[in-house]
């Protein structure tokens, strides 16, 4: 038996394009209005409910909190064109089933609610999550567009009001702190207090006092008892960065505390029990790490309930703009300086760097081209820096090896790989690969030969007129590579 759908956006074209892209594979029920697809909703049993974010007479968010609120509640997907870190975290916290971004690929949508309606059919449930505003976690945030974000934000939502501990994993400077504190922000312990620590920026033999706290003359100064990070957060959540940098013996401790919530502080002989959530946050491989005995099995298997994995910035190379004018209008607003502009170079050297050190090194290098730039918009050579060659920027795109930068230029085809293998239709699948992998060769060859299209198309055996056309449909400017 087909799914019954119902379909709420108040775009009349799009709705119609919706409805024509379900055709015959469901049952479906649509309205342009809020209040009338809650009345439907609450009086008409459905398998799936589509809500825009926006519509008129009651939002999507309260249509997805009323649909959830139905003893045999529907699996909702919300669509917006609002891509924001606050929207898809309340649409998953609200228990959302999927969540989709305009505009979106109609085979997509359809097999996605597709999928929901089988879900459904099969008993599937989803556990209720927590409701409640998205509030500003610090003068910090999240951003990004890129379908990788966009996952994060979805994992964001499912783990925020679970009480299991969470494992960050991500490179340095791509966030991860920032993640823990919206965790915190986003759970019932939001009340309670969120305490830091790195692990790796205190001394080994300080660092179970740190944690634990001391009796007094449990060692050499310890003049008076003292109460510890996880006293310090109790009720609330504490934040562990630099896991991996724990030392084994402490790992034990830890790992007791996580079974038992009690603990002996540093020369104590009474226990102390606790009621903190554990966030923890590494840039290292702990499984790596446990299986070169530096970690602890059982602690990793512990800590690692809920894994929340953030992506490099080399990896959502689509959200650079977005991120830099945000960063760009933060400097400026914090510091009281002019706010900059970046130039259509700047922005392209930008996507060009390999970005060793994530967003926090974008931050830094937006912060120092704004002191130094000369007039209110930031060039390239401003961010290259006055010692950088402009041709061959240290990190940049055009040191890597030809290997490399295919693999990494290639990146979004390969994510859209299983989606489009899953429709088994006509893609672009081949011409993109393609076009990519050409797209860099010519740029490779026209770097060497200073942008001299002779020499290039004669390196590449092919004639001139050849590799002008391919330049043209390539939209690539030979002019940029003469030196």
């Amino acid at each position: 038996m087909s799914p019954r759908v119902l379909l709420a956006e108040d775009d009349d074209g799009l709705r119609l394009v919706l409805s024509r892209a379900l055709g015959k594979t469901v049952q479906l029920t649509a309205t342009g209005d809020g209040a009338d697809a809650r009345r439907r909703l609450l009086r008409e049993p459905f398998d799936v409910a589509v809500f825009d974010l926006r519509l008129p007479g009651c939002t999507g968010l309260e249509l997805l909190a009323a649909a959830r609120a139905l003893p045999e509640p529907p699996h909702v997907i919300v669509i917006t064109a609002q891509n924001t870190m606050a929207n898809a975290i309340e649409a998953m916290k609200g228990g959302a089933y999927d969540y989709l971004c305009k505009p979106f690929d109609l085979d997509t949508f359809e097999a996605l609610v597709l999928r929901a309606g089988e879900d459904r059919a099969a008993a599937f449930r989803m556990s209720p999550l927590a409701d409640g505003p998205l509030d500003v976690v610090t003068t910090r945030t999240l951003y990004g567009r890129s379908q990788a974000m966009q996952q994060v934000f979805k994992s964001l939502g499912r783990a925020a009001p679970s009480p299991h501990s969470v494992l960050i994993t991500g490179e340095s400077g791509t966030g991860k702190e920032l993640v823990a504190r919206i965790l915190h922000q986003e759970s019932p312990r939001t009340d309670g207090p969120f305490v830091a620590m790195n692990a790796a920026a205190i001394p080994a033999e300080l660092l179970e006092a740190d944690l634990f706290g001391h009796a007094r003359g449990a060692f050499t100064g310890a003049q008076g008892t003292r109460s510890g990070k996880f006293h310090a957060a109790s009720g609330g959540t504490l934040f562990l960065d630099e896991i991996g940098e724990m030392p084994l013996a402490l790992q034990a401790k830890l790992l007791r505390v996580l079974e038992t919530k009690s603990f002996y502080p540093v020369g104590a002989d009474r226990e102390v029990s606790v009621d903190v959530r554990i966030v923890c946050a590494t840039n290292r491989d702990l499984f790596e790490e446990v299986r070169a005995g530096r970690f602890r099995g059982d602690l990793y298997y512990r800590l690692n309930v809920l894994m929340l994995e953030l992506p490099p910035l080399r990896d959502r190379l689509d959200d650079i703009p977005l991120l830099a004018e945000w960063l760009l209008e933060k400097n400026a607003r914090e510091h009281g300086g002019p706010r900059r502009e970046l130039s259509a170079d700047a922005l392209d050297w930008l996507r060009d760097y390999t970005w060793p050190g994530n967003v926090r090194e974008l931050e830094n290098m937006l912060v120092r081209a704004s002191t130094f730039a000369q007039g209110p918009v930031i060039r390239a050579q401003d961010l290259a820096g006055p010692t950088a060659d402009a041709g061959r920027r240290p990190g940049s795109a055009r040191e890597e090896s030809f290997e490399d930068l295919v693999r990494r230029r290639l990146a979004p085809v390969v994510r859209a790989y299983p989606e489009v293998l899953a429709k088994g239709q006509k893609s672009d699948l081949h011409p993109l690969a393609v076009g990519t992998v050409e797209r860099v060769l010519l740029e490779l060859v026209l770097e060497r030969m200073g942008g001299n299209q002779l020499k290039a198309a004669k390196l590449l055996g092919i004639n001139r007129n050849t590799l002008k056309r391919k330049l043209d449909e390539y939209g690539v400017d030979a002019t940029a590579f003469k030196g």
